[in-house]
């Protein structure tokens, strides 16, 4: 360090003055570690230059460069250069260009910002506040409202980018003086001096909330999506316009006995029985030309180890939401089999049932309370009222063909959910009567009648 040196004087000045790095710090706005840098010979930009200056009583000339440059500064002839046309021209540009660029940055909230290496200064755009929620000064205005964790990646970002002199981009967290959360999104550029030191770093910055807000929402519905893909307890799948399937879950897979890279090389048509498959590709064609959104149809697989199983299919058309051109369909696929089977069975019971009732003469009638009509075959209507063809009764009908006694125990029987019993028509004819309530129709009974008095 020389006598003729910014460093020398400065200390020479503290010395003087009793003053001590912390209080010149205080004073100026800035860090301790700065001012004593300042006192090793590093570089001071001219605000601080100034307002040093100013503290400490002294020219600020003298106290960067010497009396001899101040000697120099006051020996000389001030230049005053014309204001041209030109001139003029070229200041309405840049401050009209200042102006939009300014008006551009407040619509679009974007702060920009400096900070001095040197000084460990910090200077905002005058929109800091309304972006950030406070004003900042300085440095120590701004890490309290940081999260400790984006803290500590923030200053080993910026640690590597004055190293290796890169420019770099993060996406951090602030806590705004109400106590709410924001996200900012910043890039910053190291800045090097003449010399090729790196000195300053500007950047710019800007709210980032909404789009990470909506980031957020859709990582957290594409994890429901996934959840529920993967643990329904129905099979799903994506699957190509070509009938490929593209994707299928673990149900899926389970259902037709195939692992899901299996899957990716087949299509379903491969798989559907052939009886079944003309009216699929009939129900696949109106979908994808849009006369209806999704279509639901029963239809028959056959697995990988060849068995045969039911399955109810419900597909829908996923469009791409920019030209709405159709991607792949989405399908959920549900095992039918066990009802498909209960189903046949009790087909092939009422078959035998039928042949049983016609042997024995027994005749066949249903009753529909809501409307009090009785259905019944050419046997139970001959056994009814004389007359051996299909038909009809109406509620009326029905109970005047009745003894007082019979309509009596009728009409409690029918609040039950079966009977089995003997009715007397007013002729006298004595009949057997049984019935059980509709499984699935509550206000519906379907019974037997046969004759009993020979």
């Amino acid at each position: 360090m020389t006598e003729n040196s910014f460093a020398f004087r400065l200390k020479e000045l503290l010395e003087h003055k009793k003053l001590t790095l912390q209080a010149v710090a205080t004073a100026l706005g800035v860090s301790r570690p700065a001012v004593h840098k300042w006192t090793r010979g590093g570089e001071i930009d001219y605000d601080n230059l100034r307002r040093l200056a100013a503290f400490l009583n002294v020219n600020w000339i003298w106290l960067r460069y010497g009396e001899e440059a101040q000697r120099d500064l006051a020996n000389a002839e001030p230049v005053e250069l014309p204001m041209t046309d030109v001139r003029r021209r070229y200041t309405a540009e840049i401050m009209e260009n200042e102006a939009r660029m300014k008006l551009a940055q407040e619509n679009a909230r974007i702060v920009t910002w400096e900070w001095n290496l040197i000084t460990d200064a910090v200077t905002y755009s005058t929109n800091v506040e309304a972006v950030y929620g406070w004003p900042i000064g300085r440095n120590e205005d701004f890490w309290p409202h940081v999260p400790d964790a984006d803290a500590a990646m923030m200053r080993g970002v910026y640690e590597h980018s004055i190293a290796s002199g890169e420019p770099h981009e993060i996406d951090f967290r602030i806590v705004d003086p109400a106590g709410e959360t924001r996200w900012i999104a910043s890039r910053a550029t190291p800045i090097r001096d003449a010399d090729g030191r790196i000195v300053k770093m500007v950047g710019i910055s800007m709210d980032n909330t909404a789009r990470k807000t909506a980031e957020e929402a859709l990582r957290r519905s594409e994890a429901r999506f996934r959840a529920i893909f993967e643990n329904a307890s129905g099979g799903i799948a994506y699957i190509g316009l070509d009938g490929r399937w593209l994707k299928a879950n673990q149900t899926l897979c389970e259902l037709l006995g195939y692992t899901a890279e299996e899957l990716s090389t087949l299509t379903f048509q491969s798989l559907t029985l052939e009886d079944d498959l003309a009216d699929n590709l009939v129900q696949l064609d109106r979908l994808l030309v849009g006369e209806i959104s999704m279509y639901s149809l029963e239809k028959r697989f056959r697995r990988k180890d060849g068995s045969v199983i039911w399955v109810n299919v419900k597909t829908s058309l996923q469009r791409n939401p920019d030209n709405g051109e159709p991607e792949h369909l989405v399908t959920v696929i549900d095992d039918i089999t066990a009802q498909h089977t209960r189903m046949a069975a009790l087909e092939q019971a009422a078959g035998e049932a039928e042949l049983l009732f016609d042997a024995a003469g027994i005749g066949r009638w249903r009753f529909d309370t809501a409307s009090g009509r009785v259905t019944a075959d050419a046997v139970a209507m001959g056994l009814l009222i004389d007359q051996e063809r299909a038909g009809e009764l109406g509620q009326a009908q029905w109970w005047r063909l009745w003894s007082a006694e019979s309509a009596e125990w009728l009409e409690a029987a029918l609040r039950d959910v079966r009977f089995d019993g003997v009715g007397r028509r007013q002729n006298g004819v004595t009949l057997r009567l049984f019935a059980a309530r509709h499984p699935r129709e509550g206000g519906v009974w379907l019974g037997g009648v046969s004759r009993l008095d020979g």
